[in-house]
């Protein structure tokens, strides 16, 4: 069973660290709001499996202009794309 964890609160929160103690293989971890800054901490995304996706919301990072500072390990996707992620795992958990 497959989970897409969304976080939505800047570094500082440590939310990444609590999603961490519970994410699986196969599961997947979308930063969306102000969890975009994530995207450009590179010691923040090591921290994560290599068996989980990881994913930034394209809209929330223009906002926030972290588009251009995004690592690599990050896919960008849309609102349409973000849709998409929530119907292909079984749950979606919420860290806020």
């Amino acid at each position: 069973m497959s989970c897409l964890h969304t976080i939505n609160k800047s570094p500082e929160n440590n939310l990444l660290k609590s999603c961490l103690n519970v994410v699986c293989s196969g599961d997947a971890i979308l930063f969306i709001e102000d969890g975009v800054y994530h995207c450009a901490s590179l010691v923040e995304l090591q921290a994560i499996q290599d068996t989980v996706k990881v994913y930034g919301l394209r809209e929330d990072m223009l906002a926030r202009a972290t588009l251009v500072r995004t690592m690599d390990s990050v896919e960008i996707v849309d609102t349409a794309r973000f849709i998409e992620l929530c119907c292909e795992h079984d749950k979606v958990v919420s860290w806020f």
